[in-house]
């Protein structure tokens, strides 16, 4: 599968759902209102197949790779709860350390690679994120921060070896895309889990009173 396609096909994904109506209960849950929603998306469509960049000799920074991610996250980051944010930038810096560190692995020892470079680090960061938080803002959050600076960590070590620097090339939209998926699934399936426990307590009493 070529670079950049899967972004391309998680976006259009979302979107569909998110014009469903299929992703309110989510978006309720995290405070954001459909239509921002369906504006970020179509803000990120747009960029990608554009393919907007801004270019600092030598460096290249893709609009939707690095810099709309990085715009989202602070608006995610001054919506979390003053006492705790902190905490959640330093467990957003702490994934992108280990994103690097895997995918600095994985470039000196490609023997390691068992697996779909696209699939493993999102997945390794999905479980660092779920570790940290269970609030669904803070997981967004950190989603949207730590792929976009754990590329730029990775993009400054090629640096040094291809003489070029790409911040957010279409690869790193892969890695960015497939993990909001996986954090999207996951928390369809968190949102369900969490109301099918709360239909079991509120039916119990009513079975008890059967009973009686």
């Amino acid at each position: 599968m070529n670079e950049g396609t899967i972004a391309i096909l998680s976006q259009w994904s979302l979107l569909c759902l998110a014009w469903m109506g299929s992703m309110d209960a989510q978006l309720q849950e995290l405070g954001i209102a459909p239509k921002r929603m369906l504006a970020v998306i179509c803000s990120f469509l747009l960029c990608t197949f554009v393919s907007w960049k801004l270019y600092f000799a030598p460096i290249e920074v893709s609009l939707s790779g690095t810099v709309l991610p990085l715009i989202y996250s602070a608006c995610l980051y001054a919506r979390l709860h003053q006492p705790r944010r902190r905490l959640y930038l330093v467990g957003a810096c702490a994934t992108a350390v280990l994103l690097f560190w895997l995918r600095w692995l994985f470039f000196s020892d490609p023997i390691l690679l068992f697996w779909d470079e696209r699939v493993i680090v999102p997945a390794v960061g999905i479980l660092s994120i779920l570790a940290i938080s269970r609030h669904g803002g803070a997981q967004l959050f950190q989603v949207m921060f730590s792929l976009p600076l754990a590329d730029a960590l990775y993009s400054l070590f090629e640096w040094k070896l291809s003489g070029s620097c790409r911040f957010g090339d279409d690869f790193a939209q892969d890695l960015l895309w497939s993990t909001i998926s996986l954090w999207s699934i996951a928390s369809v399936v968190r949102f369900t889990a969490m109301r099918f426990v709360k239909w079991r307590k509120a039916a119990s009493p009513h079975s008890d009173q059967r009973r009686w």
